[in-house]
């Protein structure tokens, strides 16, 4: 009789091995410092979400209204709106903006880099599109790409992810796309050095992705597949107006090393802290190659 006990005082070995542990288990707190998996780690029951919910922790879960994400996103549509009436192309894409308000509202000359010192577009021109598809394009990698670094990092690591893997990029690209006039717009370029930071932030928290295998071997197989996707798309791409290519590799180069410098790991030790003095010298040497090219070409 003393081996009988009352129904549900104990739980069942199969109930018990049906639990599932979850990042958070292995991670702790962590593992909300990084990008796009963390921000997805606690979150709501799904079926007490509504359906706009349902999408925003499906594809946006690092969104909030009040961040520099929405900040970005209102820079972005109200100089798409000004060169709307600045003028367009009748007979281009859809809402294509023409080449005389682009330039008007910054958008890049290697020339006038090169010559006039207009160093101001490699700045401005990050916040241009091209037409209305780009526009939307360029929205939607901010909301996924900007706002998962924005929940990870904060605010201030997440746009100067952004803004300096595009000023560098539009450097880096410059210094090969010399003597033209060309006007070149940038916003893919501090696209990819987001994509470039996602990459950066998987080789920094590499020892600590140790506790559990299956996820690290599951990004490391993501992340040579992006990579190759990135590379076949960029490389294929004609490096035509508007679009640079070799600006789009230095965004990328740029925004690598930059997360190795300043995102803040999930765990510090002597493997991250030598992953830092790694990312800010050759960040370091990256800058001095692409502004020694722009000078001497």
């Amino acid at each position: 009789m003393a081996n009988l006990h009352g129904y549900g005082e104990y739980q069942p070995d199969y109930q018990q091995r049906r639990q599932q542990r979850t990042l958070h288990d292995y991670f702790g707190d962590s593992i909300k410092r990084f990008p796009f998996i963390g921000a997805q780690v606690v979150k709501t029951n799904p079926r007490q979400m509504h359906y706009y919910e349902m999408l925003q922790n499906n594809y946006f879960p690092g969104y909030k209204i009040q961040s520099v994400t929405t900040l970005a996103i209102f820079v972005y549509t109200l100089l798409f709106t000004l060169c709307i009436f600045g003028g367009i192309e009748k007979q281009g894409q859809f809402l294509e903006i023409n080449d005389a308000t682009l330039l008007s509202h910054g958008g890049l000359v290697t020339n006038q880099i090169k010559n006039e010192f207009m160093f101001q577009q490699l700045f401005t021109s990050i916040f241009l599109s091209r037409d209305f598809y780009h526009y939307f394009c360029i929205i939607f990698f901010l909301l996924i790409l900007l706002s998962s670094f924005e929940y990870a990092s904060g605010p201030i690591i997440a746009i100067s992810l952004y803004i300096f893997s595009g000023a560098m990029g539009a450097l880096f690209g410059s210094s090969i796309n010399c003597c033209t006039d060309l006007i070149y717009l940038h916003a893919n370029t501090a696209i990819y050095g987001l994509i470039g930071a996602f990459f950066g932030c998987i080789i920094l928290n590499w020892c600590s992705l140790e506790v559990l295998n299956e996820m690290r071997a599951f990004l490391c197989c993501f992340m040579w597949i992006l990579l190759t996707f990135v590379l076949v798309i960029t490389l294929s791409a004609i490096n035509t107006n508007h679009n640079d290519k070799y600006g789009q590799i230095g965004g990328f180069i740029t925004g690598f090393f930059l997360s190795l410098a300043i995102v803040p790991p999930m765990n510090q030790g002597s493997y991250e802290d030598k992953a830092k003095i790694f990312g800010w010298t050759f960040l370091g040497i990256f800058a001095f190659i692409s502004t020694l090219m722009i000078i001497v070409i």
